[in-house]
């Protein structure tokens, strides 16, 4: 009693945490307390041990000591966050639909539930509409269906990440598609002047056409050639424009009244896809043809008696134009 009892308390080691409270209540009752002095933080300290001392005040004092040990429970306090603030992945665009894209990943420093995360699209997006689809586990992006370089080269997408508590991340993942030469050169004809006269001169332009491959690269840089041609030439015009031409070589409609062009282009892809267009030109008859007889000289022997308006001989003359341009008058 008096002097010899307890005169205070403390804690060893000490900290920044806890203090001792130790006073008398107006009815004499005498109290000890266990204080918090600052905030605690599970994440960086999940338990704390000390030991809690009373010393009396008697001479030499005593003491007695009881140890504490104090276990810190999780509240949600930390929102998740992504390893990324930006996912940057690419995909052919014939990947097959079930391909993975990439992986999102988030992590929580809380513990239990609060720490469990879930993933979604931050947008929500119709199945039928989106070409992906994020498990909500594994942060895994999949492929719902093929992607097409030519409708879209890249797909910015917003994904989510929610802790068991509520409190949520978003980050942004950016999709290129990579090109393959999935598309055939297309030539289309702007310009046709068919029928074509046999004695147009060298140099003519007979059509103008232009090509296209809507790849990318190399997949889509196209060439253009003409098959096995005598009258016809190609000559780049602008872009992807050229002309066809006529050949120095005459045009001759009685060797042949048409001619079937074909028109073949190929990209630099590789393997190189082609793709091809055939054009008619039908020649139209020049009068380059003089009629021509069937014999250079008629020798002919008529009895002087021969009466008035008789046939002597039949002359026959052909020339090899059409139309009126073929058509033999006699004189």
């Amino acid at each position: 009693i008096g002097r010899n009892s307890i005169q205070e308390y403390s804690i060893n080691p000490k900290n920044e945490y806890f203090s001792v409270s130790f006073g008398s209540r107006s009815n004499g009752d005498k109290y000890v307390e266990l204080v918090l002095e600052k905030p605690l933080d599970r994440e960086e300290q999940a338990e704390m041990d000390f030991s809690l001392i009373a010393v009396d005040g008697g001479s030499p004092p005593r003491t007695g000591t009881t140890q504490v040990s104090i276990a810190i429970l999780d509240v949600n306090d930390n929102a998740p966050i992504f390893t990324e603030e930006r996912y940057l992945g690419q995909v052919l665009e014939n990947m097959p639909e079930g391909s993975v894209v990439l992986t999102v990943v988030a992590t929580d420093e809380d513990a239990g539930i609060n720490g469990d995360i879930s993933y979604q699209f931050s947008q929500a997006v119709s199945q039928s509409e989106s070409a992906f689809v994020i498990d909500p586990r594994s942060g895994e992006i999949q492929l719902t269906k093929p992607l097409d370089f030519e409708a879209a080269q890249t797909h910015e997408l917003s994904v989510r990440a929610t802790d068991g508590g509520g409190l949520s991340a978003i980050c942004k993942v950016v999709v290129e598609v990579l090109d393959v030469n999935d598309n055939a050169p297309e030539l289309m004809v702007s310009s046709f002047s068919s029928p074509l006269p046999e004695n147009s001169v060298p140099g003519t332009v007979v059509a103008l056409f232009s090509v296209r491959d809507r790849d990318a690269g190399a997949n889509g840089k196209v060439s253009c050639a003409l098959e096995d041609q005598l009258f016809f030439s190609l000559r780049p015009a602008y872009k992807n424009y050229y002309e066809l031409l006529v050949l120095a070589k005459a045009l001759d409609r009685e060797e042949a009244a048409f001619h079937e062009l074909v028109l073949r282009a190929s990209d630099g892809g590789d393997p190189a896809r082609t793709g091809t267009a055939r054009i008619r030109v039908t020649v139209l008859d020049a009068n380059d043809n003089t009629p021509v007889f069937s014999q250079g000289e008629y020798t002919v022997r008529v009895p002087e008696d021969v009466p008035v308006g008789s046939t002597l001989v039949t002359l026959t003359a052909t020339d090899p134009d059409e139309g009126l341009n073929g058509h033999v008058k006699y004189s």
